[in-house]
């Protein structure tokens, strides 16, 4: 069991709230939201009934594998273990992708709708700021 800083202690035990963990690389936010999760099964709550977002994928994935592992210890959350995969841990933009889709008819968007890629991000981004020099710099 690791020894947790005060802070940490925290955000693992608050309990009847959101709670957002945000700390820089490497300081345990994976395990202490693991940990958060366990208690919270240890309280009751299905891990179905739990909104976990992160920012990246192999986050998601971090976090479930951890998650996985810390209920295989013990015994009487084995029936959570299957719920694992169901459960909505997973990444703001995905989740946010799946409310859009879930609610596309009130937003009047397709549902064909999808995460952009980085790299075109990237691409559209120069070529706006070319419009906006081609327009307004070189006038």
């Amino acid at each position: 069991m690791p020894k947790w800083t005060a802070e940490q202690t925290a955000a693992i035990n608050e309990d009847g709230k959101n709670i957002i963990v945000s700390a820089g690389a490497g300081s345990g936010k994976t395990a202490v939201l693991s940990e958060r999760v366990l208690t919270h099964l240890k309280n009751k709550i299905s891990i179905t009934d739990l909104l976990i977002l992160t920012f990246t994928n192999a986050a998601a994935s971090e976090m479930k594998d951890r998650i996985r592992k810390k209920i295989k210890n013990i015994p009487e959350l084995r029936e959570e273990l299957d719920k694992v995969d169901m459960a909505f841990i997973t990444t703001f933009d995905a989740f946010s992708l799946s409310l859009v889709k879930r609610y596309k008819e009130y937003l009047n968007i397709s549902s064909n709708i999808k995460i952009v890629d980085n790299s075109i991000i990237t691409l559209k981004k120069k070529e706006f700021l070319n419009a906006i020099f081609d327009n307004l710099y070189y006038e």
